[in-house]
């Protein structure tokens, strides 16, 4: 019995505990539990492998733990507590979508439970910000100011329920590194009893996004941990770093470029986004690691391949909406050029697209009746209409537009456009013979301006248009036109100019003024005192694929430098505020001083820009 009286205090707790704590937790071993790096090694070294080791640990200052590792395992004892009492209490939570749903609705008044359920979809497919907006008669500031207030009440009104919901989502963050795809959902949480309970795969991430914006941010079926803000800047930056004609990038190197940029990014997050969003392919290389490939695909290529997906002929409109859905920008414009110069595509209709593969035995079959309408239109000698003549053959719409491809490359008609055709008897059109006489019966340059205002009234724009751009023509001075072939300048001395110049601008920053790359032809046989840099800048407008901007100024292509002044000049328009002059613009942006000669011209030729009578500019 003195025995027992003299245990000490702390040996008789131990004692209590070994009895009270169920064996499965005192054999659980260390390892299985969160502690720190340190902290794991310096229980190894002291040979404790269990929790059970722990409490077998003598009191006494020389042999007991620290109080900083013995706060650590009590931290790591209590997560792994935490997380088991909250799957033992789940489904006592509201596990049932209709049940939980109903709490969370009579928190609301009407109009807010009206607009809970637009936000979500809780009865119908989710509705966008701004028909919401329109639906209820409000502005975009008014809408969110409600958002805001519906937001703030349901975190008071529910705040064991939703912040369960948050700490699920943030266990899902740390599982799968900021990503938390909506097929991904954990079978026992929460998030998968709503998702399961309420028949909509999204809900539970659609709920997320809502309660919890300074978080996360719902983007296709994943939720990602990043704030709507900083993800829309994410996929502003990433196509210009992985552009189609760069070289392969390390992963890394995109982290660590993307976090100087101020874009932290978890690098699940950026592999999903490059994969789903850019389409492109992460390989792995045994030095550099996991690098990202680049689509090496044309525009043309990608199109025609998104055609084979999609299995049948298209609208334009769709065709356009599929490649900005798959490659997150389209211009119906450049892909309408592309589908009408290359001969992988068939138009079927004004506005439907198909691969030509897929017709080859309806082309085969129109052979006749376009056999019939070419010898129609040769014997009349003049133009025709194709439409009106297969009208009297009663033919349907599709093969209307299959005659009317064929007729396109057959040599003994040309297309005029509008569905007229004409005898393909003359190599050059008859304006531009014309046009060809009169400059040899000149014998030399003429003025433009006045040469244009002596045609024909009908006349007068198509001849404007090819001296100003045909190959054969050349402004040897402003409002000055002459012959290309009264230069010396066959095809071989422009295309030995083209390289020169190309290597000229590669050896400065991509760009130069006319005058001073006239310098440069000037040392070659290329040049001469008769090289005006009016003559220069002209020849390669018509003849190059550099970029020629107002005041002779000619920059490769690839720098879209056009584009970037006029951003720089838009946002000191933005930051000004009022109309300004160029004077001024300089004066905010003093490093576009070197493009003052093409500034006003610029400006004045931007759609998103007013310009007064004093060449004062603003936005519109």
């Amino acid at each position: 019995m003195s025995k027992k009286r003299n245990r000490s205090p702390a040996k008789a707790a131990r004692d209590i505990s070994r009895r009270l704590l169920p064996s499965t937790l005192l054999d659980l071993p260390l390892r299985h539990l969160s502690l720190g790096a340190d902290l794991a090694q310096r229980l190894a070294v002291r040979q404790l492998a269990t929790v059970g080791d722990l409490l077998a640990l003598p009191a006494d200052n020389k042999t007991s733990l620290a109080d900083t590792d013995i706060e650590g395992v009590q931290q790591a004892l209590a997560r792994a507590l935490h997380d088991g009492l909250c799957q033992v209490g789940l489904e006592a939570q509201h596990a049932d979508w209709t049940t939980a749903r109903a709490q969370l609705e009579a928190q609301l008044q009407e109009p807010e439970r009206r607009l809970f359920g637009a936000l979500l979809g809780l009865d119908g497919a989710p509705s966008t910000r701004p028909a919401i907006a329109r639906q209820l008669g409000l502005s975009m500031l008014q809408l969110d100011e409600q958002m805001a207030q519906l937001r703030a009440r349901l975190l008071d009104r529910a705040a064991a329920w939703l912040g369960r919901l948050r700490y699920e989502m943030g266990r899902g963050f740390a599982a799968a590194d900021g990503l938390l795809p909506a097929a991904e959902l954990a079978p026992d949480s929460l998030l998968h009893s709503i998702a399961r309970t309420s028949g909509d795969a999204l809900l539970a991430l659609r709920l997320c996004a809502f309660c919890f914006p300074r978080e996360c941010h719902l983007h296709g079926a994943s939720l990602f941990a990043i704030s709507p803000p900083r993800f829309r800047k994410l996929l502003r930056t990433l196509p210009r770093l992985v552009a189609q004609n760069r070289l392969p990038l390390a992963v890394d190197e995109l982290v660590a470029v993307l976090a100087a940029e101020g874009l932290q990014v978890q690098r699940q997050v950026l592999l999903h986004l490059l994969r789903s969003q850019l389409r492109i392919t992460i390989t792995n290389d045994t030095t550099a690691g996991e690098i990202c490939v680049p689509d090496p695909r044309s525009t043309t290529t990608r199109l025609a391949d998104l055609l084979r997906e999609i299995g049948q002929p298209i609208s334009i409109e769709n065709l356009v909406f599929a490649y900005r859905e798959r490659f997150r920008r389209a211009n119906r414009t450049s892909i309408e050029q592309r589908l009408r110069r290359s001969n992988i595509f068939v138009m079927l209709g004004p506005s439907t697209w198909s691969l030509r593969a897929w017709h080859e035995t309806e082309l085969a079959g129109v052979s006749a009746l376009v056999d019939k309408v070419v010898r129609r239109i040769c014997n009349d000698g003049r133009r025709g209409n194709v439409v009106r003549m297969l009208g009297e053959e009663q033919v349907d719409e599709r093969t209307l537009w299959l005659v009317l491809d064929r007729m396109a490359v057959d040599p003994r008609v040309r297309m005029l456009g509008r569905g007229e055709a004409c005898p393909a008897v003359h190599q050059k059109s008859q304006v531009l013979e014309q046009l060809l006489r009169d400059f040899r019966r000149a014998g030399g340059d003429v003025v433009l301006s006045l040469f244009v205002a002596n045609q024909p009234r009908p006349r007068r724009r198509i001849v404007e248009r090819l001296l100003r751009w045909n190959r054969l023509f050349v402004c040897p001075a402003p409002d000055r036109i002459d012959l290309l072939t009264n230069y010396p300048f066959n095809e071989d001395r422009l295309r030995r100019l083209m390289a020169m110049l190309h290597r000229e601008l590669q050896e400065r920053a991509g760009y130069a003024p006319a005058s001073a790359l006239k310098t440069a032809v000037d040392r070659t046989d290329l040049g001469g005192s008769w090289l005006t840099p009016e003559l220069l800048t002209d020849l390669l407008q018509r003849h190059s694929r550099f970029e020629v901007l107002p005041g002779g100024v000619i920059a490769r292509r690839d720098l879209h430098l056009r584009a970037n002044l006029m951003r720089t000049v838009r946002q000191a328009l933005r930051d000004a505020d009022h109309p300004v002059a160029v004077a001024d613009v300089l004066r905010a942006r003093p490093e576009l001083g070197e493009f003052e000669s093409c500034l006003r011209d610029l400006l004045r030729a931007d759609p998103l820009v007013q310009a007064s009578e004093t060449d004062y500019f603003s936005l519109l």
